[in-house]
């Protein structure tokens, strides 16, 4: 094992460190949230008749059987002739509490020291924190802004070989918006399949999906692929604290649930209610968070075109987050702290999340987008940058 010590990831400790108010999150890796009454008034139910007892370690059958539902509708344009996706049910599904405790399961039970791992980066830093904890070797395939942040094979092969452990895609991309389609995700599957190694899809934005790209995939053809979502990002309800994995491999469910059983043990009975109506009504739901991106992109184009000598940015392809080049002469970390201690606004440099440069991640799923760049825009007039 790594002597390396548990600590908060890097942008949880930069936001925890600030000490000052927050008033617009413009790095909101999430969609717009409802509350618990408009949840419950698209459905028409309520939770008088839930008993407040520990819910199943599994999940909620019928919630399970909602998530499998909900992945069969997201990919069902692309499945190979041997695999049915009408075999992914409620058994093939782990529920969690939020995406974050489903990675760590699934790393927990499949790495060991001297593995590697492959990791798109920029990413959410526990990722490769915690391989690195485990003794594993991370293996980072960089993006780049002069290919649009695109994600290349080539550069994927060129990296992966037989002590390859565990290849973890994302797509949408955080922070870079950029996508996997459905070509590159069959390449991907033959690379896994290839070697043999563990395939990790980090699908927590997929529904945001909003100009209907070819987004689906077919990763769950092979044994060794977990499908990792959740409902906070493109639903937007990250109050209700429930994620879940997709798999084939039973067994390796089996040990992602022993993980599960030394941490939260199972989730929230009141969440996984909820949970299972937000998904029953997953069209309403993504249809209004989907136009509020597609409204913030606008937004967005007309203040970078606005403030052209200060601000770059390459519009994501789906999700809710892009990355946005800053060409003051001031560096972004000074910069984007005194934003915040000014006005209230937050824009988290992408450093954070292993990009250098002058960057930072912007969150579009927010109603009150225009409300935060309005504020932005202030701070820009008044100060000499």
């Amino acid at each position: 094992m790594s002597n390396h010590a548990r600590q908060l990831p890097e942008h949880l400790a930069y936001i925890n460190g600030l000490n000052t108010h927050i008033s617009h999150n413009l790095s909101n890796s999430c969609a717009q949230s409802l509350t618990v009454g408009e949840l419950l008034a698209l459905t028409e139910k309520n939770c008088d008749d839930l008993q407040l007892n520990y819910a199943p370690m599994r999940g909620d059958v019928k919630l399970r059987q909602e998530i499998a539902h909900f992945h069969r509708q997201l990919n069902e344009s692309l499945h190979s002739k041997t695999h049915d996706l009408n075999t992914c049910n409620e058994h093939n599904v782990l529920t969690f509490c939020g995406a974050q405790e489903a990675l760590a399961a699934v790393y927990e039970s499949v790495l060991k020291p001297g593995d590697e791992v492959l990791v798109l980066t920029p990413c959410y830093p526990s990722l490769v924190t915690m391989a690195e904890n485990l003794g594993a070797t991370v293996r980072k395939v960089e993006l780049s802004e002069q290919i649009g942040w695109q994600i290349e094979y080539q550069a994927l092969e060129a990296v992966v070989n037989e002590k390859t452990k565990l290849i973890i895609t994302n797509s949408p991309h955080n922070p870079t918006g950029s996508v996997i389609d459905s070509a590159l995700s069959l390449k991907i599957l033959t690379l896994a399949q290839r070697y043999q190694c563990y395939l990790v899809a980090d699908d927590v934005s997929q529904a945001s999906n909003y100009h209907n790209l070819e987004l689906a995939h077919d990763y769950l053809s092979y044994h060794n692929t977990v499908v990792i979502s959740v409902m906070s990002k493109s639903f937007g309800l990250a109050g209700l604290r429930v994620g879940w994995a997709i798999s084939q491999n039973t067994q390796l469910l089996d040990k992602m649930l022993a993980v599960k059983s030394y941490g939260s043990i199972c989730c929230s009975a009141i969440d996984e209610r909820l949970a299972t109506y937000a998904l029953q009504n997953a069209d309403k739901i993504l249809a209004k968070n989907n136009k509020t991106i597609t409204e913030n992109i606008a937004l967005f184009n007309d203040f970078v075109e606005k403030n052209s000598e200060k601000l770059k940015w390459c519009p994501p392809k789906a999700g809710m987050l892009a990355v946005v080049k800053s060409r003051l002469s001031t560096p972004t970390k000074i910069w984007t702290q005194a934003l915040v201690r000014q006005k209230g606004v937050l824009l988290l440099p992408t450093s954070l999340f292993g990009l250098n440069g002058e960057y930072v991640r912007l969150g579009l799923g927010q109603q009150n987008f225009a409300e935060g760049l309005a504020l932005w825009q202030s701070f820009l007039d008044e100060n000499m940058l």
